[in-house]
């Protein structure tokens, strides 16, 4: 008889940090973590009217889910959330800073709190578009946080199918009729890399910029492929 094959990441119980996480590429992170058995811990904005329908599509899933206000460029409401996921849950894990400002400045001052809060190593990934100057401040967090044996790396994306949610559907079907793999990323392709690069056989990835856009960005560093 063979055995079924476990195709989950070795997340089980972990506890995640998504900021951001109510809406877009922050929310198919979120639910592809909790898929994979982790508590996921969300931060909104006041106001935020994704709130509560992120919660639903996040209930009923191995893992499971809270809301937290918080803005990450205020570095002391960030330092206080760290500080208290790590009384309420012992350590933090997983922290995912879903890139919505190309300002990441605000990430190189979190060293030491996020060294405190995750007490026995950890991942910290960043994920968003090409255009957020990234491959710096990774550069910087990876080297800083390599010494707490937490590795630091980003999940970039060209441009994202959001199906209704499209500002510009004409430049999603155009760009898809281009792309070497014939669509365009969808949240679900970069929140599978950014799993991927919370996964324990990930430990030895450093400072990396992933592009997950299904090759698209080839076409401008090598011409038409087809």
């Amino acid at each position: 008889m063979i055995e079924p094959v476990n195709t989950r990441l070795g997340l089980d119980g972990k506890i995640a940090l998504v900021t951001s996480g109510t809406h877009g590429l922050g929310l198919a992170i979120a639910s592809k973590l909790c898929d994979n058995g982790a508590h996921v811990i969300i931060t909104t904005s006041p106001g935020d009217v994704d709130a509560e329908r992120a919660l639903l599509v996040l209930g009923g899933k191995p893992g499971s889910a809270s809301v937290v206000p918080l803005d990450v460029h205020d570095e002391h409401a960030v330092r206080v959330l760290l500080e208290q996921v790590k009384q309420d849950r012992g350590r933090l894990d997983l922290f995912v800073h879903h890139a919505v400002s190309p300002d990441l400045t605000p990430l190189l001052n979190l060293v030491e709190p996020l060294a405190k809060a995750f007490v026995d190593g950890g991942r910290v990934v960043v994920a968003g578009y090409t255009v957020t100057p990234v491959h710096g401040v990774i550069r910087t967090l990876a080297l800083e946080m390599a010494w707490y044996r937490v590795a630091v790396n980003a999940v970039v994306t060209t441009v994202v199918d959001n199906g209704p949610m499209n500002i510009d559907p004409e430049l999603v079907d155009r760009l898809a009729i281009k792309s070497p793999s014939g669509r365009v990323t969808l949240p679900e392709d970069v929140a599978n890399a950014v799993a991927l690069l919370c996964a324990d056989e990930a430990a030895w990835i450093q400072g990396q910029v992933i592009t997950v856009d299904g090759g698209l960005e080839l076409l401008e560093r090598w011409g038409e492929t087809r």
